[in-house]
Parts: structure tokens; sequence; C-alpha cells
């Protein structure tokens, strides 16, 4: 695509289709007077064709290639450990043992550069339609959680998303303007899904109180799968403002309002190294999906914003260099399945869904990198 994207800036830099010149041009008198002077056709802003690199009807095309470094998640894999934790606070609750729980969760991109594509098409002077398509986006999300029982456990998740999201509005933003401002404000939809891979590692050691050692200690693994479908509905806004003669500013966000719902199924083996037994269950299974909706199941907000620069090469081919921030916050809503084991009281999550073990799974902030090359047609 990037070399695509090359062999349309070198060889698409001529200016608007060219007009066959009269074989005898009047006289610069005998002009009517109610044509614009020539001289004068230099001092249009950005939307003209010839700045824009706009197509023969004088429809602007822009077709970005993006490449992203960040975690950019709207609270799926983290309610998952949300979800996990709450479990796992219960289960100490019904042993006889309470744990109290904190949790340190960060989410990473996995396989370098995430690629993406953002199209918009200018449908008259102020309006487009534009879509954004990523496929095979993939993040690592860990979560560290340590206990008031000297118990420590990491969950991790892998997930590989795929995400669509149609704007209309005022706009579009031309990256690559040159004599004037150019913005955007419109409205989105979209959805994605996301299915990936769960392990978990459980280390307890020896607890004290009162001095005395209560002799538990061992260790768990477990693994899973896990799957979330998210809806959003978005309003994006953004600016390009030229700066240098090769260089432009942007800045550009969007406010998301999203809903979906989560399910997984995953199944642990411990041991006891200890004295005494009771540190991890021989084997555990843990089954639920969430429900559905903006009230009833996974649902949240989310902020995002992106600033950098463009450098342009040609009038109408750039570089995108520059950097994001989001914000999330989300509830996991009502929770369906059980936590069983041998031996033990089965836990029924749909009853814990709300016994939070920190509120740290509630609020996530991510950040990164993008690079990406820009086209107009």
């Amino acid at each position: 695509m990037a070399t695509l994207l090359i062999n349309f800036a070198v060889f698409g830099q001529g200016n608007t289709p060219n007009q066959k010149p009269t074989k005898n041009p009047p006289p610069q008198n005998q002009q009517n007077q109610n044509t614009a002077p020539i001289q004068n056709t230099n001092n249009q802003n950005s939307s003209s064709s010839s700045d824009s690199g706009a197509t023969y009807s004088g429809l602007l095309t822009i077709l970005e290639l993006d490449a992203v470094s960040g975690g950019l998640q709207k609270g799926g894999p983290q309610s998952v450990n949300g979800i996990l934790n709450s479990v796992r606070l219960a289960n100490s609750v019904l042993g006889d043992a309470p744990e109290f729980f904190k949790e340190n969760t960060s989410t990473t991109p996995e396989g370098g550069f995430t690629p993406k594509i953002r199209l918009s098409q200018q449908l008259s002077d102020n309006t487009f339609i534009g879509i954004n398509y990523s496929a095979g986006e993939k993040s690592l999300t860990k979560t560290t959680t340590t206990s008031t029982n000297n118990r420590y456990t990491e969950d991790s998740i892998k997930p590989v998303t795929n995400e669509w999201k149609i704007r209309y509005g005022w706009g579009p933003l031309n990256l690559l303007t040159r004599n004037d401002f150019s913005y955007e404000f419109s409205i989105g939809y979209g959805r994605s899904s996301t299915t990936g891979n769960y392990n978990n590692i459980g280390i307890k050691l020896p607890g004290f109180s009162e001095g005395a050692s209560d002799d538990k200690s061992g260790y768990a693994l477990s693994s899973g799968q896990l799957k979330y479908n998210i809806t959003n509905f978005s309003i994006d806004y953004g600016i390009a403002v030229p700066i240098w003669e090769r260089l432009n500013w942007y800045f550009r966000g969007d406010f998301n309002m999203f809903w979906g719902n989560i399910s997984m199924a995953a199944f642990q083996t411990g041991v006891d190294t200890g004295g005494t037994a009771g540190s991890y269950s021989p084997i555990q299974g843990t089954i639920f999906k969430s429900k559905d909706g903006f009230f009833e199941g996974l649902s949240g907000f989310s902020l995002s914003f992106e600033t950098g620069f463009i450098i342009r090469i040609f009038n109408t081919f750039g570089i995108r260099v520059g950097g994001f921030y989001q914000l999330s916050t989300f509830s996991v809503g009502g929770v369906q399945g059980f936590n069983i084991a041998p031996g033990s009281t089965p836990v029924e999550i749909g009853s814990v869904d709300n016994l939070a073990s920190t509120l740290d799974n509630k609020q996530f902030g991510n950040y990164g990198g993008s690079f990406g090359l820009v086209k107009n047609f």
C-alpha cells in the first residue's frame, strides 16, 4: 500500500486537467468584465482543486494509511480482569479467609505497528463521508494483582481486534492544506469484534499473622478464550494549519460512547507446595458472559486526542508523525456465569459482578505514537 501511495504521489503531481489553449487569445482589454482576473486564481484557499489535489469533479478524496503504536482500547480486556478479581475476592470471603487485592494494568501493542486505513470523500463544498478500518490489531493487556495474604497473580490477555467506523459531517480534514486552515466535525458509528487468549500464573507465599505462618504456599496456571463485541457512537473533530513552507500542524480527537458484551471460558490447575493445603484448588473452571446493551452490559465513554506534524513531500502527498492519548471510563454491567472448584462452594458470578476489588479497573489512560502516509486525489 505504501508503494502504491508513493507511485500516486510521484505521478499525480500535475495540475488539474489541462484545457486546450485558445489559438488567438483576445487582448486583455477585451476580456469580459464578469470574468475574474487571471492573476487572482492563485489566491484560492485550501479547498481549491489545484491546492488540495481534488478529483476531476472538483471534490477532494483523502486516503491515509496509518500505523499506530499504542493501546487504543475501550475497556474490554480491563473489564475481564475486573470480573476475575471480583470472583477471587468472593472466593476468599466464602473460604473464611478474606483477601483484599490491588491491581496494576497496562495495555501495549503487539507485533509492532498496527495498520489502519482512513478514507474520506468530499460530497460538496462543506460535507463529506468517510470510513476507518483496521484488521488484525493486536495488543497485550497485563494485570498484576497482589493480595493481603501474599498472593501474586498475573493475568495476560492477547486480543486481536477488527474494527470499522463510518463518519459523516463537515469537512473533510485536509492534512495537506497549503494556504489556509482545514477542519472537520463529524459523527460516526462503528463496531469492533475481538477474540483472544487468556493466560494466568499465580504464586502463593506463606502468610503471617501475629508472627505465625499459615504454612500455605503453591502455584497455579490457567488458560482460556475470550470474546467481546463493541458498538460505538462518536463525535470526531480536527484542524490542520500550515506553519512553514512544507510543514503543517494538526490536532484531532473524538468522543466515544460505547457498549457491548464479553464472554470467557477459562480453566485453572493448582499445586500446593506448603505443609497446609488450600493455596489453590487442584482444578477450577470459570465461565461467564456479560449482558448486552448500554444500560445492562459493558458500557462507557472514551476521549482520544492526537496531534503532530505533516511533512508535505509533494502538494498531494505527505508523511504524518504524531502521538495520541486516550482516557476510558466504563462499567462492567450485569454478568452471568459460574466459578466452580471441587470441594468448594460454587460462586455465581452474577451475584458478585459489582463486588470490585479496587476502583482501578474502572478508568484507564493509554498513549502511543502514530505514523502515516497521506495522499490527496
